[in-house]
């Protein structure tokens, strides 16, 4: 009988400090969890810096539709328009092989909602956290990229966002 109790005791103390361990060590490891509307916000202060702030639109996560939609301050009265995806950060145990995929959906998605009105009027994103947005740039072809102007916008665990334009797919790829 103690045999027992002692042998139930040492599961439960076993169990206890595995999801200690996965808590404190393996999640501090796998960062920050990034949010997809942590990535827009990213985003949409990245893209004002550059003129992109007029007619802003963007979409709760289970709505249908691009994630950010905004036109080109400057150019008010053309069709510029920016349609961008964004997909947010994983801390799920298997954290890798999701992050490390995630861009696909958000490229599916992106392709299926694409429209053609006039050569480069639309820019087409993908908001992505930096794992996902490095092995996008590896594997999507850069002359796919460069025909549908496709840009990355890779968002780091401290918010920053590096801009990548088809032209930088090219430079990836080589390496």
């Amino acid at each position: 009988m103690e045999s027992s109790v002692l042998f139930c005791l040492s599961l439960v103390l076993h169990y206890k400090l595995s999801e200690f361990l996965f808590k404190y060590i393996v999640k501090s490891k796998m960062g920050k969890n990034i949010t997809e509307k942590f990535i827009e916000k990213q985003i949409l202060e990245h893209l004002a810096k550059k003129g992109w702030d007029y007619n802003i639109k963007t979409k709760d996560l289970h709505e249908h539709g691009c994630d950010i939609i905004v036109t080109d301050s400057r150019n008010k009265n053309k069709a510029r328009r920016f349609y961008i995806e964004c997909k947010r950060k994983s801390c799920a145990k298997s954290a890798k092989a999701v992050n490390e995929t995630v861009w696909l959906f958000a490229l599916g998605q992106l392709v299926t909602r694409m429209t053609v009105i006039a050569r480069h009027a639309y820019k087409y994103g993908l908001g992505l956290p930096e794992v996902s947005a490095i092995k996008a740039l590896k594997r999507i072809p850069w002359q796919a990229a460069r025909h549908l102007c496709l840009y990355i916008f890779s968002v780091d665990d401290k918010g920053n966002v590096k801009e990548y334009s088809p032209k930088d797919f090219k430079i990836y790829q080589k390496k």
